[in-house]
């Protein structure tokens, strides 16, 4: 049986399995701050597809953040959503442990952006990430005959992410 080739969810240009999927299956691990972060992302955007992507979010929080979550909440939270985009911010200001993000999702009808400067540590030599500050946004409110904010091209009504 073929195994079917998509582009990874993170945005990086390479298929899944060639770039997110070997971090989340636990066959490598992140080499950057920012790999992980991409690994993360494309983790809650898999998470229907396999369920382990909540158990590794969960173990990709450095130790000392690690008990503030917990599986259920990851899990919840990951199928009540739908992230449609990932942005990677270049800012210079950042330090070498953090990755500045904007992740887009849709919750029902609604619009939601997680903007995010994260901060990452190394833990026993993997990347772990360890909090993030964020950036308040406004909801939107996307109608039916809206276009999708995925990119698809699709109205809202006829497009695959919707909650």
């Amino acid at each position: 049986m073929a195994v079917l080739s998509f582009p990874c969810y993170c945005g990086s240009g390479k298929t899944f399995t060639a770039c997110c999927e070997p971090l989340i299956c636990g066959q490598a691990f992140a080499e950057t701050p920012q790999q992980l972060m991409r690994s993360r992302y494309s983790a809650y955007c898999h998470h229907d597809k396999n369920p382990q992507c909540s158990q590794y979010i969960l173990q990709t929080y450095h130790s000392k953040a690690r008990a503030e979550h917990n599986l259920a909440d990851i899990a919840d939270f990951a199928k009540a959503v739908r992230f449609v985009g990932l942005k990677i911010i270049d800012d210079a200001k950042l330090t070498a442990y953090q990755v500045h993000f904007i992740a887009s999702y849709l919750v029902g009808d609604k619009l939601e952006v997680l903007d995010e400067v994260s901060d990452f540590e190394l833990e026993q030599g993997h990347w772990m990430y360890c909090s993030g500050v964020l950036t308040e946004h406004a909801v939107t409110r996307i109608s039916r005959n809206d276009a999708c904010p995925c990119g698809s091209g699709l109205k809202f009504k006829k497009c695959q992410h919707q909650v």
